[in-house]
């Protein structure tokens, strides 16, 4: 028996037994065609070709039961199920055999085939696409060691993935180039600022001596101010979050504006101290930044802090400005005409630092003021 009429014949095993639990469960079929129907199985009307199937049949197998004896008849390369008891005989033939010698089945199925081979086929030219893809967006997000070349095929896919990875290649060059650059100065900058401090410390005038060291512990604080901004720019930063009073890192941005008559310039209005998970030294230097941007273009050189219960407000005097905020949030915007020195990168280097830890960098004008704030979700507040 080939393996078509096998798999016939365990179907009309499968119907029969099922058949037969029914029957045990006292739920027989209200239509037995119906049922036998469902099981791929055709009644047989024809009373000539019954007879046939009865009497020229080759019977595989019988069964008998409480409802009736059920046999399993090849006839003419098709499969039948024979039924009969006291009252009647029925035959079943399993269409399947019917479907097997179609040709049109036979065309159905070498066109699937086809189709399924095509499918699999561009599916598979695309993989390299959807691999270059995936290592684009890990080169967007900062990861510098992504190999988009890493396909070795040679046609337009390919080309472009080998471009991508030699334009790639150039900026990290460039990037290690700055890093060093940045890295050498920041330590070329320590060594006299060391010197100058033991030279310091061998003066006998207290008062020179204690000034002179308070310069040089500030020279200090900037030059790591440098480092992590350089850090920052290059996604090279990693966070060390920890929860922290807003007051705390008040104090830390205090020391760290090198301002002699803070309390003049600056006032704050802390209306919760505001528990705060940040890294405390870039968090403490967006506000520095913050602090420093306002005090620039104050038109009365007089700041505002305030602190309430989910976000952190600088205040400053001074007109409007002359185009949007995002505008001057990207890198070097600075106005032609503006007098105040700087690089145009403070507002820039907040906006970087909200972005890692997740919070929003808003601004607002009214009456004269203007308002920058970083909104947070607070751990809590006294």
């Amino acid at each position: 028996m080939n393996r078509a009429l096998g798999s016939m014949q365990a179907n009309q095993i499968n119907a029969v037994n099922n058949l037969l639990e029914l029957y045990k469960r006292n739920a027989p079929p209200s239509d037995i065609e119906r049922y036998f129907s469902s099981y791929g199985l055709e009644l047989v009307k024809d009373k000539n070709i019954i007879q046939n199937i009865i009497t020229s049949g080759k019977i595989f197998f019988v069964q008998d039961t409480s409802i009736g004896e059920f046999s399993s008849v090849e006839y003419n390369n098709s499969l039948f199920l024979n039924i009969k008891n006291n009252s009647f005989v029925v035959v079943f033939e399993s269409l399947g055999t019917k479907n097997l010698n179609d040709p049109l089945w036979v065309g159905f199925l070498l066109t699937m085939a086809v189709l399924i081979s095509l499918y699999l086929s561009i599916v598979r030219s695309f993989t390299p696409l959807k691999k270059l893809s995936k290592n684009i967006k890990k080169f967007a997000q900062g990861n510098l060691d992504v190999n988009l070349a890493a396909t070795h095929s040679e046609d337009e896919i390919g080309q472009v993935a080998q471009e991508f990875n030699n334009a790639i290649a150039k900026i990290q060059e460039l990037i290690r180039s700055r890093q060093l650059f940045l890295r050498t100065i920041m330590h070329e900058l320590k060594t006299p600022i060391g010197k100058g401090r033991l030279i310091t410390e061998m003066l006998d005038d207290e008062t020179q001596k204690e000034r002179l060291v308070n310069v040089f512990e500030r020279l200090e604080i900037l030059i790591n101010e440098f480092a992590k901004i350089e850090q920052l720019l290059s996604k090279s930063y990693s966070l060390n979050y920890q929860d922290y009073h807003f007051s705390l890192i008040l104090e830390q941005v205090k020391d760290m504006s090198m301002l002699d008559n803070w309390d003049e310039l600056i006032s704050s209005d802390i209306k919760c101290d505001a528990v705060i998970n940040v890294d405390f030294g870039l968090f403490a230097l967006a506000i520095k930044n913050l602090i420093d941007n306002a005090l620039k273009y104050s038109s009365d050189k007089k700041v505002r802090i305030i602190c309430d219960e989910n976000k952190v407000s600088v205040a400053n005097r001074g007109a409007a400005l002359a185009k949007s905020f995002e505008h001057y949030k990207q890198a070097f915007i600075r106005n032609k005409d503006e007098k105040a020195t700087g690089m145009g990168l403070g507002l820039y280097i907040i906006d970087k630092i909200c972005e890692l830890h997740k919070f929003r960098f808003e601004y607002n004008y009214s009456d004269g003021t203007h308002y920058f704030s970083i909104v947070f979700s607070p751990k809590g507040a006294i």
